[in-house]
């Protein structure tokens, strides 16, 4: 005489599996926090977890796939002058999951963007005003594009002032406001007793009469700058 064996359920508060089965085939165990799509002889499977989004493709030889969606995002679309921001580009997939594509993509940008490497980290540049730019990321035929201002972090002078900020490094940027569309000289002198003036660089101001020179002190003595007009 034999004895028949039964399938059992298996329960507890975090998941329910139907019943025991040699080919765990075509079985699928979800719960609140997860679900597992059982493969022929348990060999393989899927088990997806919702928070954080994350999925463990288990045995499998190889996975087909087909992109639905791909976006770029970042902490926040305000980026301060010379400074560095994570940009995220991921890669949303037909089976619910989704695949980080931020270190294969393919970046550019436009506006005062100085730099985005390999993994999306975005360099922004010094700006005399807030300024807007945009970054874009393509992959496999898919783009996305991001849009940011980069915030001017100085003080902005007076009208005909001249005001000074030591930036990181210990070059010195000078602001000033003259009218649009001028050119202006930046000149240095170490003594004012007399005064020996040295042509730095020559700027344009822009459409509101800003600019902003930038100049390496001599830290073994005095510096003195001044702003002038010129043809």
């Amino acid at each position: 005489m034999s004895a028949s064996t039964f399938a059992t359920v298996r329960s507890s508060v975090d998941y329910a599996q139907l019943s025991d089965d040699i080919d765990a085939g075509g079985l699928r165990c979800t719960s609140a926090s997860y679900s597992n799509d059982g493969s022929f002889g348990g060999f393989g499977g899927l088990v997806k977890v919702s928070t954080p989004q994350e999925a463990n493709r288990t045995g499998y030889f190889g996975q087909l796939y087909e992109v639905t969606a791909f976006t770029l995002s970042a902490p926040s679309t305000n980026l301060n002058e010379a400074t560095s921001m994570h940009l995220s580009a991921v890669q949303f997939l037909d089976d619910g999951t989704v695949s980080p594509a931020s270190s294969f993509s393919q970046w550019s940008s436009t506006g005062p963007i100085v730099s985005v490497n390999v993994a999306g980290i975005i360099t922004a540049a010094s700006v005399n005003q807030n300024t807007p730019a945009t970054v874009k990321a393509s992959l496999e035929g898919w783009s996305a594009s991001l849009n940011l201002m980069v915030l001017y972090t100085g003080i902005l002078p007076g009208y005909n002032q001249i005001t000074g900020q030591l930036l990181n490094g210990g070059n010195m940027r000078l602001s000033f406001v003259g009218s649009n569309g001028i050119n202006y000289v930046l000149d240095r002198s170490f003594s004012l007793s007399p005064a020996n003036w040295i042509p730095q660089n020559t700027n344009p101001a822009d459409a509101n009469g800003t600019l902003v020179f930038t100049n390496t002190p001599d830290s073994s003595t005095n510096n003195f700058w001044r702003i002038r007009s010129v043809p």
